[in-house]
């Protein structure tokens, strides 16, 4: 039986995608204090860490109920590099949170419908 994750976590995750280059050209556009000493391409590349990560999570979550992959672990590193990714753009504290609160309520409704659906068949 498949599993919610892909779908759920997975959406989020790419979400974050869009998110974290928005920050990039937030950062670089605007000229934000903490990012002045970086240059736009090391801002990419912090972008694109992140942003790899986040792919290879969604890529690594559970595919069928009741598989153990790692990608549901990956996905909580990426929304700490999310809200790390404040002390560059401060208002990415405020959208971090807001990311990991929607993380937190689909890995946790993700598990409780895999749960009701293997408890039904």
């Amino acid at each position: 039986m498949k599993s919610k994750f892909p779908v759920l976590c997975g959406s989020i995750l790419i979400c974050e995608l869009f998110i974290v280059y928005f920050a990039v050209l937030t950062a670089y556009g605007l000229e934000v204090k903490a990012a002045e000493s970086l240059s736009l391409g090391q801002l990419l590349l912090g972008a694109s860490v992140i942003a790899v990560l986040a792919i290879v999570s969604a890529v690594l979550l559970p595919r069928r109920i009741g598989q153990k992959r790692p990608g549901v672990a990956l996905g909580w590193v990426v929304q700490i590099l999310l809200l790390s990714s404040g002390f560059i753009v401060t208002s990415m504290f405020f959208v971090a949170a807001i990311f990991i609160a929607m993380w937190a309520v689909t890995v946790y409704w993700s598990a409780r419908i895999d749960r009701e659906v293997a408890a039904r068949a």
